[in-house]
């Protein structure tokens, strides 16, 4: 099941986004995400990725991704790993939460 028991290291991710090394993008749609999503997240539909719109054009930089469950950013991190991008799905919001991190 995506996203359930998922370990995420909040403190690890976010030291890595305020670092620039990584970024932290919230594939889900615009009422979830003004519903709450995390700090220092970027949003970015699935829907959009998958069109062709992606985060960044710097495949060195790590990109994070979470959903609900974890079911939009594993499709969201699989799209860019074939582009040659390092990419890793968090699993879902509560994930994030259980992992430390911070809502807004």
């Amino acid at each position: 099941m995506f996203g359930f028991g998922k370990k995420v290291d909040a403190a690890e991710v976010t030291r890595e986004v305020l670092n620039h090394e990584a970024l932290l993008i919230d594939v889900r749609g615009n009422d979830e995400w003004d519903s709450g999503h995390a700090q220092n997240a970027l949003h970015l539909s699935v829907e959009r990725i998958l069109k062709g719109e992606l985060p960044t054009k710097d495949t060195a930089k790590k990109v994070y991704f979470y959903c609900a469950s974890g079911a939009r950013a594993s499709m969201a991190a699989s799209y860019l790993k074939q582009r040659g991008f390092v990419a890793e799905n968090l699993g879902g919001l509560r994930d994030w939460q259980a992992g430390g991190g911070i809502i807004e």
